[in-house]
């Protein structure tokens, strides 16, 4: 996550996930934010939505007008003003600045651990996604990456997990369930369901007490989002038949 990528249209998408898995489930949320410094690049740049209210707004109203406000008049494009609002509830939020040097990213971890001990769900926002295999940790860029092990040990706490990937040049398809069954193989959930949207994919790994909230919350994206804008589907392990549902 860049503050330079702050309330785009894949911002509104991300946090109105967040809030229909928290809010209505009453689960305590971490955010790890795995800020990394601003590059100079356009990226972040589709705010178009802000003036598409007919076809956004009714997805999120409250959240919806909320952007508007800090994005569409303020123009304050920083994480911090979501960390002042209760947009996410009572979130906690890791929000540091991560580099690429290894030693710091164990400590950045470690703090991370320390501060969602008690969350329900933690959301890791990663700039690209889960680890590829020529980042190494510690190698240039791999602040921009999360890595299995990270991810596992914040399950093995009792957490559900949630990642921020972007698709690479591969069917986004066959891509994002590959990238469910390689959860279910490393991390052993009770459900994994996937979220993808027109930019990027959303990875859900469940705990076994969370999997009925998280059920519903597939529904209620049936009534607020359009398959268009997010297609919400639970992933089974492989040689179980999959289950979908439209959001």
């Amino acid at each position: 996550m860049k503050d330079q990528y702050f309330g785009d249209v894949n911002d509104f998408r991300k946090y109105g996930l967040l809030r229909v898995l928290a809010s209505p489930n009453n689960l305590r949320l971490g955010v790890c934010w795995m800020l990394t410094a601003p590059d100079g690049r356009t990226d972040g740049k589709f705010l178009a939505y802000l003036g598409q209210a007919k076809k956004y707004r009714d997805r999120d109203p409250a959240l919806f007008d909320w952007l508007a406000q800090v994005i569409g008049q303020e123009n304050d494009r920083r994480t911090a003003r979501i960390e002042a609002s209760l947009i996410l509830g009572l979130a906690l939020f890791q929000s540091r600045l991560l580099t690429d040097a290894r030693r710091e990213r164990e400590a950045y971890f470690v703090e991370c651990a320390e501060k969602f001990a008690g969350c329900d769900v933690v959301f890791f926002d990663p700039d690209n996604g889960l680890e590829i295999k020529s980042v190494p940790r510690g190698r240039r860029d791999s602040c921009k990456f999360l890595y299995w092990q990270e991810l596992s040990s914040t399950f093995a706490s009792g957490a559900s997990v949630l990642i921020y990937q972007h698709f690479i040049r591969e069917e986004r398809g066959g891509f994002s369930a590959r990238m469910a069954d390689e959860m279910h193989r490393r991390l052993r959930p009770a459900a994994v369901f996937i979220f993808r949207t027109p930019h990027v994919l959303f990875l859900l790994a469940a705990q076994k007490r969370h999997v009925r909230g998280f059920r519903k919350a597939l529904a209620a994206f049936r009534s607020h989002w359009s398959p268009k804008q997010i297609v919400a589907e639970e992933r089974p392990a492989a040689n179980q038949s999959l289950q979908r549902t439209g959001a």
